[in-house]
C-alpha cells in the first residue's frame, strides 16, 4: 500500500491519501461497524466476502476487486520444498482463520489437506496470531521455524522468497493428479465506506479507486505493475 499511495500521489500532487490503520481484515471490519471512529473513506480487505458482508449497511456503491492473494509456506532456516506436514513440523504460525483471511485460506489447506483436526486455536500443532502481519514477524524474527503467510510478504521485484525458503500453495494445486483443491481463491476486494465528505473529497476517493482497479495491460498500469513485483495475482 505504501508503494501503491506513493506513485498516486506522484501521479496526482493535489491529492493526499492517508493510511488510518493496519490489521486483520475482520478486526478492521469491526472497527467500521462499531463507528468508524477513524473515519475511514476506504476498506481493503484480503477477501471479498467482508467487503459484500458490508455494502448494503455502510458501503457507497459496489465492493471492488483489486488483487489475487496467494498463500505460502515460509521458513528462514528449513528447506520447506517439500512442503508442510504434521511429522516433520512440532508447529505451524497461522493467522487467525476467524478474522485474517489467510489465516482462514491456511486452515482451509491444514484440515482439509493434511487432515489437521479442528478448530485450529485448539490444536497443538498450531500457534495462532492476530493477523497475517504478526504471522510474518514471527517467522521472520525466528521464534516460529515455519508459518502460512502471504506470498506477497515474501516477494520483492517478482521473486520469491526475499529471504529464507518458501513453497507457494495455490487455491487448486494442478501439478498433482489429481488436483487437489487447497482453498478458496483469495480474491482482495475494497469498498467506498458511507463517511462524510465534500464533493472534492469524493473525488479524490473515486481517483484512488480508479487507480486501484486499473488492471490495463498495455500499456502496463502502475498497478499492475506493483502487483507483480510483490507477486499478487492480477483480478
Amino acid at each position: 500500500m505504501g508503494d501503491l499511495i506513493t506513485a498516486f500521489q506522484t501521479a496526482n500532487p493535489s491529492y493526499t491519501v492517508t493510511l488510518v490503520q493496519c490489521g486483520a481484515t475482520g478486526t478492521l471490519a469491526s472497527q467500521i461497524t462499531g463507528g468508524n471512529s477513524l473515519g475511514v473513506d476506504l476498506f481493503l480487505a484480503a477477501n471479498s466476502a467482508t467487503p459484500a458482508s458490508l455494502a448494503s449497511g455502510y458501503g457507497v456503491g459496489s465492493p471492488f476487486t483489486y488483487a489475487v492473494g496467494t498463500l505460502a509456506f515460509w521458513s528462514k532456516s528449513v528447506n520447506v520444498s517439500a512442503g508442510y506436514s504434521s511429522s516433520t513440523y512440532s508447529k505451524v504460525a497461522v493467522a487467525n482463520p476467524s478474522t485474517a483471511p489467510y489465516g482462514a485460506a491456511a486452515s482451509q489447506l491444514l484440515t482439509g489437506r493434511y487432515g489437521l483436526t479442528a478448530p485450529l486455536s485448539s490444536n497443538s500443532l498450531v500457534n495462532i496470531y492476530s493477523n497475517i502481519d504478526l504471522t510474518f514477524q514471527a517467522v521472520n524474527s525466528g521464534s516460529e521455524t515455519v508459518g502460512f503467510v502471504a506470498l506477497s510478504q515474501i516477494c520483492s521485484a517478482g521473486t520469491y522468497p526475499s529471504s529464507g525458503y518458501a513453497l507457494v500453495y495455490p487455491p487448486t494445486d494442478t501439478s498433482v493428479s489429481p488436483v487437489i483443491y487447497n482453498y478458496d481463491p483469495i480474491n482482495q476486494a475494497g469498498l467506498r465506506i458511507a463517511h462524510s465528505r465534500t464533493s472534492a473529497q469524493d473525488t479524490e476517493l473515486d481517483a484512488f479507486v480508479s487507480y486501484l482497479t486499473d488492471h490495463t495491460l498495455s500499456p502496463q498500469s502502475q498497478m499492475i505493475t506493483t502487483l507483480l513485483n510483490y507477486c499478487y495475482g492480477v483480478p
